[in-house]
């Protein structure tokens, strides 16, 4: 009893006993909050607001109870999964939260509406985006062999080529194809002779293609043209501004990587 009687009278004993209460009571009481959910006006406002910008109406006494007990659900599940550590290194979280960050990196304040200057000014560095490329038209006939292609050249004219040659799982006359349209759809070889300098109106070939040999009509050309700023000013704006946010989400991005420093771990040398 005197040990102990002397253990009490030491001040050491109580600054842990007392330290020790504390620790106990604040994880006890934070074992109880973990086990409470709270739900609060701008909670609920914040649920009435996601349901009206989804259903354009106000959600009914019933409806409102149903999204909130909706986020008590999920409040609880996503509370048991950080309890049972699920969310430690599984990919399709630690993707999802980066895409959240993306989302909020390309959040940026708006940027001031462009001057008529600003929009020019894109419009020129920009105008292979908004030009039409040179096309064209044109009829075929497809053939199995060149030497039949070449036969069937000295009989082809505008009223017979459609019962001449064989079938062709693709149409046999196309209108105003760009040369990258006919690159994918023919093959390099007859884009290329297509959009070479040659007449038009007259059947030329053989022609090769990814299929076989043609026999070939160019029927109409349209040259490369780009559109007056005046029509395209809309667009432009739109395309400014995506273009302004671009930049924004990069710098923010680059802002954030700037904070960090990348450590590389020694690589030991593997064993010969």
């Amino acid at each position: 009893m005197s040990f102990l009687r002397l253990l009490l009278r030491d001040r050491f004993v109580w600054f842990v006993l007392i330290g020790l209460a504390l620790f106990v009571g604040e994880w006890a009481l934070q074992k109880r909050q973990d086990k409470v959910i709270y739900i609060d006006l701008p909670l609920v406002e914040k649920l009435v607001t996601q349901w009206q910008s989804q259903t354009k109406s106000a959600p009914a006494p019933h409806q409102l109870d149903a999204l909130i007990e909706g986020y008590i659900r999920e409040e609880i599940l996503v509370r048991e999964a950080e309890r049972l550590g699920l969310d430690d290194q599984d990919v399709i979280i630690r993707r999802r939260l980066a895409q959240k960050v993306e989302f909020f990196l390309g959040d940026a304040a708006a940027p001031e509406p462009p001057t008529e200057a600003d929009l020019r000014a894109f419009f020129e560095i920009q105008k292979q985006r908004y030009s039409t490329p040179e096309t064209v038209s044109f009829r075929h006939i497809f053939i199995a062999s060149q030497a039949d292609a070449q036969t069937l050249l000295a009989t082809a004219n505008d009223e017979n080529w459609r019962s001449l040659g064989q079938p062709f799982m693709l149409n046999r006359e196309y209108a105003r194809l760009s040369q990258t349209d006919l690159l994918q759809l023919m093959g390099s070889q007859f884009s290329d002779a297509l959009f070479a300098d040659g007449p038009t109106g007259q059947w030329l070939g053989p022609v090769r293609s990814a299929f076989g040999w043609h026999v070939v009509n160019i029927t109409s050309r349209s040259a490369a043209s780009l559109a007056p700023f005046e029509t395209m000013v809309e667009k432009l704006a739109n395309d400014w501004h995506a273009e302004k946010a671009a930049q924004a989400k990069q710098k923010a991005w680059q802002d954030i990587r700037a904070s960090y420093r990348i450590e590389m771990a020694p690589i030991e040398d593997a064993p010969q």
